[in-house]
């Protein structure tokens, strides 16, 4: 699902005991996830102890600037999640009235941060908001100040390093790559072969072209928000219409449709596959992944589910102006899982003339990188959001 938001969709708070200073957890190579059943447990085994932390002991003395810095968290992940309340965010923040909700995340932790200048998750979360709103030199900056404090920060490396290959700045990506390698050689090779990946993908024509494929197929079609009525607009139409003719091409590859942004009591994923049965797809073929709020959270719950199939093709069905981000995000999320499938893209009809051969923009180059790292397991909010 296309979205500008830098959620991914999980409903429990997940983070990894790493998250609160950037670093990688001991034992981990590229940022990888236990499997499900054991990620729940210690997904809320570690969110109770986040709450436990944060709550104040019984009869113990208030701390006014931890209890501030708290309110300030809370207000930006109001803000970044639904926009947030206009009017309580000038009383939190002395009266001022900033517009648009992601500068109101920005001023939220850039205050926190001041308040706490030790919890560079805070930090972390500043950068990340500054990326949002495409403020690259506020967002070195911020990741220059997490170095200074801490140059053993793998992840502050990691993002300077990412934003300089999106910027094609070769020498200075060079750099950052090489503070990565004396940190943790095993961990920068593999993301530094994830970059040259992307530079692949990019590079690559777009292909719109349905076809048959052998062995164990499965085709991921990506949701694309519903109106405010609770209807699909045509690029999802378009793409079901691909999905469609991608499924009686490979009549016995699986379907998994994804997209959890729900208008009127509805998701996309539901709709999608309501579509599909309607259309004389079988039911028991198509999955629904209705929880992730973006393409990221699609991509990596989109894999969880492949993990029980272990499919040899995954057929990526979206538009042309989202393949490339798409692409690479499954590719990634199927890596985390540990699944060797190669992703072979299928353009959505409704492409504008030259948009399969147009070159990708400073902003998608952003945008991928960006993405990227997020679904490699350097998390945009660290300590707050998986």
């Amino acid at each position: 699902m296309e979205s500008t938001s830098w959620t991914v969709g999980y409903s429990s708070v997940c983070v990894r005991p790493s998250d609160r200073t950037g670093g990688s957890p001991a034992g981990k190579t590229c940022g990888r996830w236990p499997s499900r059943p054991r990620r729940r447990s210690v997904c809320a085994a570690l969110a109770l102890a986040i709450a436990l932390g944060s709550a104040p002991a019984v009869g113990a003395a208030t701390d006014p600037t931890a209890e501030r810095v708290q309110a300030l968290v809370a207000l930006a992940m109001r803000a970044y999640w639904t926009g947030g309340d206009a009017k309580g965010a000038a009383v939190l923040l002395n009266g001022v009235t900033l517009r648009g909700r992601y500068k109101v995340v920005e001023r939220a932790f850039a205050e926190a941060a001041a308040l706490a200048p030790s919890r560079l998750d805070l930090k972390f979360a500043l950068a990340s908001t500054q990326l949002v709103q495409k403020d690259l030199a506020g967002a070195r900056a911020t990741y220059r100040q997490i170095l200074a404090q801490d140059p053993a920060s793998f992840d502050a490396w990691a993002w300077l390093a990412a934003l300089d290959r999106a910027g094609r700045d070769e020498t200075a990506a060079a750099g950052a790559e090489q503070a990565m390698a004396a940190l943790d050689p095993a961990r920068a090779a593999a993301l530094s072969r994830r970059f040259d990946r992307i530079e692949q993908v990019i590079a690559e024509p777009l292909d719109a072209t349905a076809r048959s494929l052998p062995g164990a197929v499965t085709i991921v079609t990506l949701g694309f928000a519903l109106n405010a009525s609770g209807g699909m607009e045509k690029p999802l139409l378009d793409r079901l219409a691909a999905t469609l003719a991608a499924a009686r091409a490979n009549p016995g590859a699986r379907i998994i449709v994804t997209g959890g942004q729900p208008q009127m009591g509805v998701t996309e994923a539901d709709l999608m596959m309501r579509w599909l049965v309607q259309n004389g797809v079988d039911r028991d073929r198509v999955q629904i992944e209705d929880k992730a709020k973006d393409t990221v959270g699609n991509a990596l719950n989109a894999a969880d589910l492949m993990r029980r199939t272990q499919p040899e093709t995954v057929l990526l069905v979206t538009s042309a102006s989202h393949m490339r981000r798409a692409r690479v995000l499954v590719e990634v999320a199927l890596q985390q899982e540990g699944l060797d499938a190669r992703v072979v893209p299928v353009i959505a009809a409704g492409a504008a003339e030259g948009e399969l051969t147009q070159p990708a923009s400073a902003d998608e180059r952003l945008a991928i990188y960006r993405d990227a790292l997020r679904a490699s397991g350097v998390w945009a909010y660290p300590g707050l959001q998986r």
